[in-house]
């Protein structure tokens, strides 16, 4: 489904380019085309050559910029960086600094194209002052190339990290000013992480566009979650030399766990929005220490932007057993009990006038990516019977007397705000039995309810 109606209103990119005038324009786009069947010009997506062409041929109608994209390094998508710039400037405007003359920036993995300085120098109409801190040696001289040749040398400065203790900001900041804000894109996948991954039902497409970056862009160790806490603590002890730290994120899982992290480190001051945009959804997250930049006046376009469209109390639906399959709905509820039990969830029976109601509350994303955590769980149970049995004692939940989870949960869930919260109903119809589920609230969002009702129609009839 394309997020496009999702994007920030304010970016350009909301309508698809025109290729025909954009092929008038930039003839060199022509190799990179097709015709369809109804005379349109199509791009292929797939061509990482294409990918290149049609960005740097963007960047120099839309904002004049000359970006030299090397054929090994990571070609961006400019609206997802554009719809993070865009939520800068809102974060900006909330708390008072478009009035500034200068506003100073840190962009954290500026990598070869600068693009996030490059941007943000223009949107600003070069008001923001940016330092792009890059790791890669090659790709800092490309950077600083493109920052000469549109002679943005004034606004912009890239720097060599160096990696002598392991710190992201920490060692850059010891003879460093201050700045408002810092941003970063960081490294999505681990290590022995591939560069592709499956949808948690397996039956995702292929991502429409190519992939396109080195290794050494699109991996580091411990992937984007453990490079973000390692932002999060140096934050702890920066504190207010960097204004506002935010970050993009990639997972959504991830996402989760950043907002874990962040409660477990008493980070209070945070914001969040989505990053929209074709077929993709990213996260984005801002914290402070500051008490001049109280991140809850930033306003979220996400939500400015789907609200109305969608109806948060409207359930989703879906038959789990035919009349014939089973005899009564009692056995049902029985069974849905079970398969529920076993992703670890709070389940609360609802009184009053209608059986088969319940409340969900989890604590955790425990339903996506299932055989991964199988496989895991796996590998990490030891040989021994004691080591095992002692894992197995920690992850049990007790039951009451009608079979529902109980209230018990592991010491160190007790202190999180659960990631989901719903009401589970179970029906009868004239075809079959059917569970009902309707989203209150948490960060896990609507797509759980999705997740979680194919988890259980996949599940159901084995665990009768």
């Amino acid at each position: 489904m394309s997020m496009n109606k999702f994007m920030h209103p304010r970016n350009i990119y909301r309508q698809r380019p025109d290729f025909r005038a954009l092929v008038k324009q930039y003839p060199e786009l022509t190799a990179a085309t097709t015709v369809d069947l109804n005379g349109k010009l199509k791009l292929d997506y797939k061509d990482r050559k294409a990918l290149r062409l049609l960005t740097s041929c963007l960047l120099k109608r839309d904002y004049g910029l000359q970006v030299d994209l090397p054929p090994d390094k990571l070609v961006p998508t400019l609206p997802l960086r554009l719809n993070y710039i865009l939520w800068l400037e809102d974060l900006e405007e909330a708390l008072g600094w478009k009035n500034r003359a200068e506003v100073r920036g840190l962009d954290i993995g500026c990598g070869a194209s600068c693009i996030y300085p490059l941007l943000g120098v223009v949107h600003s109409k070069r008001r923001w002052r940016m330092v792009g801190l890059e790791l890669l040696k090659d790709s800092v001289l490309v950077a600083r190339a493109n920052v000469e040749r549109n002679g943005l040398q004034a606004c912009i400065e890239v720097v060599q990290q160096k990696s002598d203790d392991g710190s992201v900001l920490k060692q850059f900041m010891e003879d460093r000013e201050n700045f408002d804000f810092c941003m970063c894109n960081p490294p999505f996948f681990d290590d022995d992480e591939g560069t592709t991954h499956k949808d948690r039902t397996d039956q995702r497409k292929e991502p429409p566009n190519a992939v396109t970056g080195s290794d050494k862009e699109l991996r580091i160790d411990g992937g984007e979650l453990r490079f973000l806490e390692r932002i999060i603590d140096e934050s702890l002890e920066l504190k207010e030399r960097i204004t506002v730290y935010t970050s993009m994120i990639g997972h959504k899982k991830n996402f989760e766990e950043i907002l874990r992290i962040m409660k477990r480190r008493s980070i209070s001051n945070v914001t969040t929005t989505r990053f929209c945009q074709g077929n993709t959804t990213r996260w984005g997250v801002a914290w402070s220490f500051s008490s001049a930049a109280i991140l809850s006046n930033v306003p979220d376009r996400f939500e400015q932007e789907s609200s109305g469209r969608k109806s948060v109390g409207k359930p989703l639906e879906g038959k789990i057993f035919s009349l014939e399959d089973v005899e009564s709905i009692d056995v049902v509820q029985a069974s849905l009990l079970r398969v529920l039990k076993t992703l670890d969830l709070q389940i609360n029976a609802l009184s009053g006038d209608t059986d088969h109601m319940w409340e969900l509350i989890a604590l955790d994303n425990t339903w996506s990516h299932q055989r991964r955590k199988r496989r895991e769980a796996h590998r990490k149970l030891s040989p021994g019977s004691e080591n095992r049995n002692n894992q197995e004692r920690e992850l049990e939940t007790s039951s009451n007397s009608d079979g529902t989870p109980s209230k018990k949960l592991k010491s160190d869930q007790r202190d999180c705000e659960p990631v989901l919260k719903a009401v589970l109903c179970l029906k009868r119809k004239d075809d079959g039995y059917y569970l009902a589920l309707s989203y209150l609230s948490g960060i896990a969002g609507k797509d759980a309810l999705n997740q979680i009702l194919q988890f259980v129609k996949n599940n159901i009839r084995n665990i009768r």
